[in-house]
């Protein structure tokens, strides 16, 4: 038979190799948070340094706990009795590994019942003695901690501080202070969307601050918007709970306001912010993914405004996968197809509003070189206009026979247009892009070209040819024409 061998882990090897489990500064942040909603607070305070004491501490005005219950928050594996389906905690490990993936340092001080105990853990000591030592802080260390003031004056509460930023300190090469900075800017926008359930709820909502500023939640649904589409909750039953999902589709960008981009989260918000948004009790996990549920080749600039939120219970953790950081889920098999046709039906309707808004009228303008027409599919495509005055200007410069050539030349073109990379290209190009160098003086030559050819055909005066030039593209460009303009002037 089988004997039981006791088998303890190394203290030592475990926290340092719990440090790298993929929490980033922001995500860190979120789990603190968590701890402090589980303990019903209404407001959570974040300081970061302002002297040359580097630190962040996280105080909240939730129920507080008195030493046993601290010291058991502080066990790597913290068990609870009292797990409701509110809680936003899982495993018992958040607070540690969150709070060591970027600090060496940790310490928690808690108030309850008028009674104040704090304990630490310091990296640096567990790797020396190799033991599960969690240091206990006397009233003088508690006193010597950053913004201790904050718990000691409350009723309530409990203060997370963290020091000893290694890893902040090699990555920033030894501007800490700096690197810290700009992790909480980032980090402020994390938690407005993270937490904008929370932050923006009409009754007990949570307060956040940073430094003393207040925290202001998004909106990725806009859902007070006169003009946002959204379609009654669906329930799906799985393994006896409710999932309950509803579908988006947000204002076209042109019934926007600043206003409403930045209750968004920006710009990047409404364009790679589409897709499925995962909460848990309320908690946002996962956003602006569609899970592979639909073709990656098509471009996103078509659906950028479809959204599908997703709302699961706490109970259905295990079959969702919901990992130790609340960064990543997997869809469950049972609700895969209900979710396809989500996807399906949004997606649809979030092209359509795009088509809709920019759909193309179909013309046929001889000023200028591209037009549009429909081709068999009826589908809009663009032709180079042989008709138009440029062209017919530039192909009569040429041999009768050489005519035809030129002509099926440019139809050729007009038949090859890459569509498909072109819209990409355009949907994902940051900043609008003006004519190259090369271009630019290539329509001013041909500009002058065209011009002494007009005046030659027409025999007007100078100011008449330039009216004439100037209606055919591109010489209707203002930049170009002053430009062919200008040379010609000084030519005469």
């Amino acid at each position: 038979m089988a004997k039981k061998v006791l088998n303890n882990p190394s203290p030592d090897v475990l926290m340092n190799s719990m440090r790298s489990i993929g929490y980033s500064f922001k995500t860190a942040v979120a789990d603190i948070i968590d701890n402090s909603i589980s303990a019903h607070a209404t407001e959570v305070r974040i300081y970061t340094p302002i002297n040359d004491d580097l630190f962040v501490s996280f105080f909240d005005n939730g129920e507080g706990m008195d030493r046993n219950e601290l010291l058991n928050a502080m066990k790597y594996g913290s068990n609870r009795d009292d797990y409701g389906e509110n809680d936003l905690g899982r495993f018992g490990l958040g607070l540690k590994s969150a709070s060591l993936s970027q600090c060496k340092k940790l310490t928690v001080v808690s108030k309850k019942n008028g009674s104040i105990s704090a304990f630490c853990w310091d990296l640096d000591s567990v790797l020396n003695s190799k033991t599960w030592d969690c240091l206990e802080l006397d009233a003088g260390e508690i006193n010597q901690l950053p913004t201790i003031d904050t718990l000691k004056e409350a009723k309530q509460g409990t203060l997370v501080v963290w020091q000893n930023f290694d890893i902040i300190y090699k990555k920033s090469g030894g501007h800490v202070r700096e690197a810290l900075s700009e992790e909480v800017e980032e980090t402020e926008k994390h938690l407005s969307l993270v937490f904008h359930r929370f932050i923006n709820r009409p009754f007990n909502q949570l307060k956040i601050y940073i430094n003393d500023d207040r925290i202001v939640g998004f909106d990725p649904f806009l859902e007070d918007h006169p003009k946002t589409d959204s379609q009654k909750p669906s329930i799906i039953k799985c393994e006896g709970a409710d999932i309950k999902i509803q579908q988006f589709i947000l204002p076209h960008m042109n019934d926007l306001s600043n206003s409403d981009i930045d209750r968004l989260g920006g710009d990047d918000m409404l364009r790679n912010g589409q897709g499925f948004y995962i909460y848990r009790n309320d908690r946002l996990i996962i956003f602006g993914t569609w899970f592979r549920l639909a073709s990656s080749n098509l471009s996103s600039e078509l659906f950028k405004y479809g959204r599908i939120k997703v709302d699961i219970p706490n109970v259905l953790d295990d079959i969702w996968d919901i990992d130790i950081k609340k960064q990543n889920a997997t869809i469950p098999k049972q609700i895969l197809l209900s979710l396809k046709k989500a996807v399906s039906n949004v997606r649809t309707r979030s092209k359509d509003k795009s088509a809709k808004r920019a759909k193309l009228k179909l013309e046929k303008d001889d000023s200028k070189i591209w037009n549009k027409n429909l081709n068999r599919d009826e589908k809009e495509v663009f032709f180079i206009n042989c008709d138009s005055k440029f062209v017919k200007n530039f192909v009569d410069g040429f041999a009768d026979s050489d005519k035809a050539k030129i002509i099926r030349f440019l139809e050729i073109i007009s038949s090859t247009v890459p569509y498909d990379d072109i819209y990409n290209s355009m949907c994902n190009r940051a900043l609008e892009q003006g004519e190259s160098p090369e271009g630019f003086e290539s329509s001013i030559l041909e500009g002058i070209n065209q011009f002494n050819y007009l005046k030659a055909i027409l025999q007007l005066p100078n100011d008449k040819v330039f009216e004439v030039l100037k209606t055919y593209q591109p010489f209707d460009n203002d930049e170009i024409f002053e430009a062919i303009k200008e040379r010609i002037n000084n030519e005469r």
